[in-house]
């Protein structure tokens, strides 16, 4: 990657570019919902207390908040013994292991209402389902039957009370030392007490051809049925998250009904900002807080995703307004189970068995510094685009019109999206609103209220001085009377960001902040900035001294499977899947080299300054861990991977360089499907690619693994 001289600076440590003016900005202490969370899949249930010390052990040390219990299908040979059907003594029990261990590591538990999704199960007859009569998705025992009717209130009494049993007001009377734990008797499902989840959950709408009844209008009936649910669990103590994307109804009510409103993005093709805006609008408008995202869903093939393909992934749900990131997930494995575990056919594979769980805890802390703000800033949007779905349906007559993200005609083929996209692509901050909101007098917070069926465009509103045309996409908060910017460069070549008086830049990888005239941003990297008077620069290149390190270099494995190759000499650095194709995990290249006589080292001193010398690792895959004579420089997930040299650390001569580099977990799935590895045996879907065809990655070809290089030493 070529860099102009100040984004080499700006990305390694803002030297440099520094003023003399104070930081005015620190992160905050992270609580736990501003750490990352997870989706939890259990198969069948089937958890036992090894496998789930395990899992809240290794979410704790990496650094996430909390996880998300999902029920569904079960794992087979073998483990149908272990199943455990949805809401019995049995899974009670089960559940409260899960949530005395999750807060004994520091850890927040939510929960699905359910088992797969929607709402539904053996509990709602013909009379209360869903008209399309569809049956609840990838259930596990005790789970199965019927999704319930999302228009009716009755039929959600039906389904909430099969968890009052266990979780409304009556059933948390009872108090530990009343438990008997029997099993055997009816009696032991009135007296066992289950844990208190934080919140109780509602996947994405997918009530396939589910319809009112004559004479029921959309959006009333759905938002009477659904605030049976809220009420119920605000009633006894619960929060709330709903993914309202998929709905016939307006999304913002929907949204609004929840304390927490869940967007999502999914697979390559449907990372829409402007469609995940709606779950953070109606947050907004409401005035709550938290917004969260059901996030990577399915990027890649499975253990294909790359760690800087993640950080952009959740860059853009940061920049359509979420502060409260799930992973898409981690499936519940148990300790005996062959590599690489139990796994959910749509999943990120954010667990302990991918090779990059080593190293997850710094992708975390970026997202940790990142929702530290969002949570604690208020947004500053000031104008509201007022959206009537009433012109979509008037299309669709006859029928109840789905509006999802993965199909995005109700939005771009309206006035909405035409005038959204406008307004987002100039650099205007915007909420949507509902004529419902409007009438219950929640626009008087924006400046300009704007109908997309009549567009003037509005005055009196701050245009940000970041916007598509610049590469730079921002949203705008307001910090102690002070305006700020959380700003990603989206485009492929560095930009800066400059002002005529000094500003405070945060960066969230690093977590440094400094008082600075002017920042760079490395394509796909972010900045907080606090300040006004900012104008985008194109980057001028600049000239380095670099010394390529010759070698040898010794590679030996740290970790990792199915077999630790051997250790060896490399006289020039090439892939490791050139002489092992199969081994996923951590590598450590070591080499030691001189400095006197480079003219990187005799250049500044012939200038008579200070070089900021750093470490150039070219390119990696995936991720680097980097020491110098035994200094911890830090770790790399994306490039540039530079790092810097703090003074006084690169010597003259026999300087040591160990670079520990991880890679994916792909080469090693393929082995597994070569050689005939028994590993998918998961019921219900089983295991498929993107494209929901049966996965066999004996087809894939080897993914580039290692130090590629060139490794130079460089000086500006």
């Amino acid at each position: 990657m070529k860099l102009c001289a100040l984004t080499i600076a700006a990305t390694v440590s803002l030297a440099g570019v520094c003023a003399a003016a104070p930081k005015p900005l620190a992160w905050p202490e992270p609580t736990q919902t501003m750490k990352p969370w997870v989706y939890n899949w259990w198969m069948g249930s089937a958890v036992d207390k090894a496998g789930l010390e395990l899992q809240c052990r290794e979410l704790a040390d990496k650094g996430f908040g909390g996880f998300h219990v999902i029920p569904i299908y079960g794992a087979k040979g073998g483990y149908e013994k272990n199943w455990k059907p949805l809401l019995s003594p049995q899974w009670i029990e089960a559940w409260n292991l899960a949530a005395g261990l999750a807060s004994y590591n520091g850890l927040g538990i939510d929960l699905t209402m359910g088992s797969g999704w929607c709402f539904g199960g053996p509990w709602i007859d013909k009379d209360h389902a869903a008209s399309s009569g569809q049956k609840v998705k990838r259930a596990g025992l005790g789970g199965t039957g019927y999704m319930l009717d999302p228009f009716d209130p009755e039929a959600m009494k039906l389904h909430i009370a099969q968890f009052d049993k266990w979780f409304g007001k009556a059933a948390q009377s009872v108090t530990c030392e009343d438990l008997v734990r029997d099993d055997s008797t009816d009696e032991a499902a009135d007296i066992l007490v289950a844990a208190r989840p934080r919140a109780f959950y509602h996947d994405s709408y997918e009530y396939y051809g589910a319809e009112p009844k004559k004479g029921q209008d959309v959006d009333e009936s759905q938002l009477a049925c659904f605030k049976v649910w809220t009420d119920w669990c605000r009633e006894n103590g619960y929060l709330t998250r709903n993914e309202a994307h998929g709905a016939p109804s307006n999304w913002l009510d929907f949204y609004a009904l929840a304390d927490i409103p869940e967007t999502e993005m999914f697979g390559k093709n449907d990372r829409d900002i402007l469609i995940s805006k709606f779950a953070s609008s109606a947050a907004h408008v409401k005035g709550t807080k938290l917004v969260s995202a059901e996030s990577c869903t399915w990027i890649d093939e499975h253990f294909c995703e790359r760690p800087a393909e993640i950080k952009s992934f959740l860059d853009r749900l940061f920049l359509a307004g979420v502060n409260h990131v799930f992973y898409h997930g981690c499936c519940y494995s148990p300790v005996d189970a062959v590599w690489p575990g139990w796994c959910f056919y749509a999943s990120l594979e954010m667990n302990p068995r991918n090779p990059i769980w080593r190293e997850m805890g710094a992708l975390n802390a970026y997202v940790t510094r990142c929702q530290s703000l969002f949570q604690t800033w208020t947004p500053d949007n000031d104008i509201a685009i007022l959206w009537d779905p009433t012109s979509f349906r008037e299309k669709h007559k006859g029928e109840v019109a789905r509006m999802t993200v993965h199909a995005r005609d109700w939005f771009y083929g309206e006035k909405i999206g035409e005038v959204a996209k406008e307004l987002y692509e100039a650099g205007y901050a915007f909420d949507y609103i509902s004529p419902r909101m409007v009438k219950a007098g929640l626009a008087k917070k924006y400046a300009a209220v704007v109908d997309p069926e009549h567009f003037v465009f509005p005055t009196k509103v701050r245009r940000m001085p970041f916007d598509a045309k610049s590469g730079l996409l921002a949203t705008r908060w307001k910090k102690d009377g002070e305006t700020a910017y959380f700003v990603v460069n989206t485009g492929s070549v560095a930009k800066v960001v400059a002002s005529k008086g000094t500003f405070t830049a945060a960066d969230p990888l690093t977590g440094e902040i400094m008082a600075v005239r002017e920042v760079a941003l490395a394509p796909l990297h972010s900045r907080f900035l606090v300040g006004d008077g900012f104008e985008v620069k194109d980057c001028v290149a600049g000239g380095t001294n670099a010394f390529n390190l010759p070698g040898p270099w010794h590679v030996e494995p740290i970790c990792g499977g199915p077999a630790l190759p051997a250790p060896r000499k490399l006289d020039a650095l090439v892939g490791w899947e050139t002489f092992d194709d199969a081994f996923s995990g951590t590598m450590l290249y070591k080499t030691t080299f001189d400095m006197v006589g480079t003219s990187v080292l005799a250049r500044p001193r012939a200038r008579g300054d200070a070089c900021p010398y750093r470490v150039s690792l070219g390119e990696v895959r995936e991720i680097a861990r980097v020491r110098l004579n035994g200094r911890d420089l830090g770790v790399k997930f994306m490039p540039p991977y530079d790092f810097a040299i703090p003074a006084g650390v690169l010597g003259e001569k026999g300087n040591v360089l160990e670079v520990e580099v991880t890679n994916l977990g792909a080469n090693r799935l393929r082995w597994n499907d070569l050689n005939g590895v028994d590993w998918k045996y998961f019921s219900d879907i089983n295991m498929v690619g993107l494209d929901y065809k049966p996965l066999d990655a004996s087809k894939w070809k080897p993914l580039k693994s290692g130090l590629l290089g060139p490794v130079a030493v460089v000086c500006p």
